[in-house]
C-alpha cells in the first residue's frame, strides 16, 4: 500500500505541471485533496464542460449565509488538475481538510438552541471569508534569505515553479518535502501552527480511512507545509486521536456550490490563503510552458497597437534581447515577469511606467470570468436572480460596461426595476451614472459584476425567496427600525422606482408619524428632497404618487413656517449645511412645477431676506434665489450686492455672502455689468492680507462654474470695469451718462468716421 505526498503551492503553475505528470506516472486508485469535506458534494461537477475556471467553491452556513468561504481555482491550480485527472480516469477524489462546520464552531460562538435569532444583515458580525492561512510568518523566508532574496515568493517561483522538468516530477516533490522537513525539524514554525495541528490531525485521519478501505495507491495533494506531518501515520495515530477527540461537535450545516470567479479575485487570500498577483501571466505560462518571452512580448505589442500606439517588430526584438540579458545577469534559467515588465517599460514604453498599468490590467491580471453549470444546487433567491438575469438578457461580466435604458421599452423598464431592487438589497452590480431631467425616459447604468456580490445575494435569502419579496421584506424591516425622516424618505425614493408597492404605504405612514413630532427643519428638508424628486416618475413608471404628493404638501408647510427662525444665529458649519439644503429644496420644488408650493417657498425666503442675524452665505443664497424667481428686481439685487460688499462689513462676511449668491452659476456676472463692476471694484480695493485670506473662498466659489463660464469671466476680467450706458429700462442699471468721459473718446471716434471734431 503506497501513499504519495505531493506538496504544492496553491495556484502554482510548476506545481500543477508536476502534479499532472506525477499522476500519470503513479496512476492512483484514489486522490485526496486539501479542502473542506463539505466540498465533496460539488466536486463531481468538475468533469462537466460547463464548469470552466476561474471558479470558486462557495461554502456557507445554511442558517447564517453571510458566514461563508470561497475556495478559488484556476486552470493552473494543482488541486484543480488533480480533481480533473480523477474525473477523467473515473477514480474517487475526496477533500481532506478540517470540516468548515468544526472550524466555524471553534471560531464563532453558537447561540443557545432555544434562543430566538432575528437576522440583521447590517449588524451581524460574520466572516465574509474564512482564511485558514492569512499572510503568515513565512518559514520559507529562511531559505530565501540564505539565497539572497528579500521576497520568499519570488525565490520559490525561481526554484520550484519555473524549474520544471517533465521527466522528473518525483525529484521536484522530493526536494519540496525535504525542505519542509528541514524547516519543521529545526523548530521553525508557521504563524498558523495552532490551527494546523487540528487540520493535519484530520488530514491524517482521512488518509487512514482510505487505507482501511483498502485503496492501494493513494495520492495526497496538499500544501507543501503540511506534507511532513502526514508521513508517519502509525506513530502519530494515538496523538491525532487525542487531538480530534477534543474538537467540538458542530450543529452548523454547511452548503456548497460553485460560483464564477475572476482573475483579479484570484489574488485574494481566501480559503487557501494563497493569492496570486499575476493570474494572466500564470495562465500564459500554463498554455505556453516553453515561451522564453517571444509570445508574451508579442501579446504586449498587440495590446499597444490596439490602443493606437506605434509599436514595431523591432521593439519586440529589442525587448526580448533585453529580457535575456537581464535573466543572464541575475543567474536565472529563464526570464520571469519582472524581466518582462522591465524590458517592456524600457523599450516599448520609453521609460513611462504609467503605460505598464495597461499591461498589468489587460494581460498580467486579465479580465476573465469563469462559468458554472445551470443545474448546480442554489438558494431560491439565487435561482430567481439568475432566472431574471437570463430572461432580461443581461450578461454577468467582470468588465465595466454601460447600459442605456429607454423606459418606454417594456424590457428596459423591467431591467430598471430589477436594478433598483438590487440596490435596495445592497447589491451594487448596477449603479446609475446618469439621470436626465424630467420629461426624458432614459437611464444609464454602469454594470460591474464581482463574485462577492453572490455572497450578498445569498445573505439576503433570509428575507424572501424572490428578489421582489426579499427587497420588500428587507425594506419593511428597515423602516420599522428607523426613526430618521431623511432615511425613511430615502427608502421611499428607492421603493417607487423598484415598484415595491407593498412597502410604500408603510413608509409613508412612518414618515408622517416622524414628521408630525419633529421640529428639526433641516431633517424635514432632507426628507422633502428625495420625495419631491419622485415626481419625475409619474409618467414614466405610471406610479400612483397621490399619497407622496400629500406628504410633500405637509412637509413644505412645516418647512416654510419654521425655516426663517431655523436660519438665525447659525455657526459657520451649520450655516453651510443649511445653505446646501436650501438650494436642494429650491431645485426639488422647481422640478415639481407646483405654483402653490413655489409661492409658499418664496414667501419664506422673503422673510429670511428681511431678517437680521442671518449667516452671510444664506443671505447671499436667498437674494440670488429670489432674483432668479423674479421676486425682486435687478435694481434691488444690485443694491443688496452693493451693501454686502461695502466697507461696513468684514471681507470674510462679504466673501461668504458672495459665495452664497454666486454658487451654482456665474452667468449673472456675464450679463449684468452693474453687478460685475461692484464685484470688480470690491476685489480691487481689498488689501493684500485680506486678498490672501479670501483667496480659498473665492477660488472655491469660481472653480465650480462651468468651464465655458470661467473662460468668459476670465476674458471679461481682462477688461476691468465695464462702462454701463444709461438705458430706457431704469431697472437694468443705476449707471448714468458721464459727459467728461464721452469727451475723451469723441476725437478718436471722429477720425474713425472721417469727420471733423468741433
Amino acid at each position: 500500500m503506497a501513499i504519495h505526498l505531493l506538496g504544492i503551492r496553491h495556484h502554482g503553475v510548476g506545481s500543477a505541471k508536476n502534479v499532472r505528470a506525477m499522476l500519470q506516472q503513479i496512476q492512483p486508485d484514489i486522490i485526496l485533496v486539501e479542502g473542506p469535506p463539505e466540498m465533496d458534494t460539488v466536486v463531481q461537477w468538475i468533469g462537466t464542460a460547463d464548469l470552466r475556471p476561474p471558479v470558486a467553491a462557495l461554502c456557507y452556513d445554511e442558517a447564517l449565509p453571510q458566514r461563508a468561504a470561497f475556495y478559488p481555482f484556476s486552470e493552473f491550480s494543482p488541486e484543480w488538475q488533480a480533481m480533473q485527472y480523477a474525473h477523467q480516469h473515473k477514480i474517487p477524489v475526496r477533500m481532506m481538510d478540517l470540516p468548515l462546520s468544526i472550524a466555524w464552531q471553534m471560531r464563532y460562538a453558537e447561540p443557545p438552541p432555544d434562543a430566538e435569532v432575528t437576522p440583521d444583515p447590517e449588524t451581524d458580525e460574520a466572516a465574509d471569508f474564512v482564511d485558514f492561512m492569512p499572510t503568515p510568518r513565512d518559514p520559507i523566508a529562511h531559505f530565501a534569505h540564505i539565497a539572497g532574496y528579500k521576497n520568499s515568493e519570488l525565490w520559490w517561483e525561481h526554484q520550484f515553479e519555473q524549474q520544471y522538468h517533465a521527466d522528473q516530477p518525483a525529484t521536484h516533490f522530493e526536494a519540496v518535502l525535504l525542505m519542509m522537513k528541514t524547516l519543521r525539524n529545526a523548530g521553525i514554525a508557521s504563524s498558523m501552527d495552532a490551527e494546523n495541528t487540528h487540520r493535519e490531525a484530520y488530514m491524517a485521519q482521512i488518509i487512514r480511512k482510505a487505507q482501511n478501505e483498502l485503496y492501494q495507491n493513494i495520492v495526497v495533494v496538499c500544501g507543501a507545509w503540511h506534507a511532513p506531518a502526514l508521513l508517519d501515520l502509525k506513530s502519530t495515530e494515538k496523538a491525532h486521536a487525542q487531538i480530534l477527540k477534543k474538537l467540538p461537535k458542530s450543529k452548523i450545516k454547511v452548503k456548497a456550490t460553485w460560483v464564477p470567479w475572476t482573475n483579479n479575485r484570484l489574488s485574494f487570500a481566501s480559503g487557501y490563503g494563497a493569492g496570486i498577483t499575476s493570474p494572466g501571466w500564470y495562465h500564459h505560462l500554463w498554455e505556453h510552458p516553453n515561451d522564453e518571452g517571444q509570445r508574451w512580448l508579442t501579446k504586449v505589442a498587440h495590446l499597444f497597437r490596439d490602443k493606437k500606439m506605434d509599436i514595431s517588430t523591432a521593439h519586440v526584438i529589442e525587448a526580448f534581447r533585453l529580457t535575456q540579458s537581464l535573466a543572464a545577469l541575475r543567474n536565472l534559467s529563464r526570464p520571469g515577469l519582472i524581466e518582462m515588465n522591465e524590458a517592456t517599460t524600457t523599450v516599448m514604453c520609453m521609460g513611462d511606467t504609467i503605460l505598464l498599468e495597461l499591461v498589468h490590467k489587460e494581460l498580467i491580471v486579465g479580465n476573465v470570468l469563469g462559468n458554472v453549470p445551470e443545474g448546480l444546487p442554489k438558494l431560491p433567491l439565487q435561482a430567481d436572480f439568475e432566472d431574471i438575469v437570463r430572461k432580461l438578457r443581461i450578461p454577468l461580466s467582470a468588465e465595466k460596461k454601460e447600459k442605456a435604458l429607454n423606459l418606454r421599452d417594456e424590457n428596459d423598464l423591467k431591467r430598471s426595476i430589477f436594478f433598483y431592487r438590487l440596490q435596495v438589497l445592497g447589491i451594487s452590480w448596477a449603479q446609475p451614472i446618469s439621470r436626465n431631467s424630467k420629461g426624458t425616459f432614459k437611464e444609464v447604468w454602469e454594470l460591474n459584476w464581482n463574485p462577492e456580490m453572490l455572497i450578498s445575494l445569498i445573505e439576503m435569502g433570509i428575507w424572501g425567496n424572490t428578489v421582489e419579496l426579499a427587497a420588500t421584506n428587507f425594506l419593511q424591516d428597515k423602516a420599522k427600525r428607523s426613526l430618521v425622516i431623511s432615511e425613511l424618505s430615502g427608502m421611499i425614493s428607492q421603493a417607487i422606482p423598484a415598484e415595491l408597492f407593498a412597502v410604500i404605504e408603510d413608509l409613508l405612514y412612518h414618515i408622517n408619524q416622524q414628521a408630525t413630532v419633529s421640529s428639526d427643519i433641516a431633517e424635514l428638508m432632507s426628507a422633502l428632497i428625495p420625495l419631491a424628486e419622485l415626481g419625475r416618475y409619474g409618467n414614466v413608471r405610471k406610479s400612483d404618487l397621490e399619497s407622496v404628493n400629500k406628504l410633500v404638501d405637509g412637509l413644505v408647510v412645516r418647512i416654510c413656517i419654521g425655516l426663517p427662525n431655523a436660519t438665525y444665529g447659525l455657526d459657520d458649519e451649520t450655516a453651510q449645511k443649511m445653505f446646501d439644503l436650501i438650494r436642494k429644496v429650491n431645485d426639488a420644488l422647481r422640478v415639481l412645477e407646483r405654483a402653490d408650493l413655489s409661492e409658499q417657498w418664496q414667501d419664506s425666503l422673503m422673510k429670511i431676506a428681511e431678517k437680521d442675524g442671518i449667516p452671510p452665505i444664506i443671505a447671499g443664497c436667498t437674494c440670488r434665489l429670489l432674483f432668479d424667481a423674479h421676486k425682486i428686481e435687478r435694481s434691488e439685487t444690485a443694491r443688496q450686492v452693493h451693501l454686502a460688499l461695502s466697507y461696513g462689513h468684514l471681507p470674510t462676511f462679504s466673501a461668504a455672502w458672495l459665495e452664497g449668491f454666486l454658487k451654482g452659476s456665474g452667468m449673472i456676472l456675464l450679463y449684468d455689468d452693474v453687478l460685475w463692476n461692484l464685484l470688480h471694484q470690491w476685489v480691487a480695493e481689498l488689501s493684500e492680507d485680506a486678498f490672501v485670506q479670501l483667496m480659498p473662498i473665492m477660488r472655491r466659489t469660481f472653480s465650480r462654474f462651468e468651464t465655458g463660464e470661467r473662460k468668459k469671466l476670465g476674458e471679461k476680467a481682462k477688461k476691468g470695469t465695464i462702462l454701463v450706458a444709461e438705458s430706457n429700462n431704469t431697472e437694468a442699471s443705476d449707471a448714468r451718462f458721464d459727459p467728461a468721459l464721452a469727451e475723451l473718446v469723441l476725437p478718436f471716434t471722429a477720425k474713425l468716421l472721417g469727420l471733423k471734431h468741433a
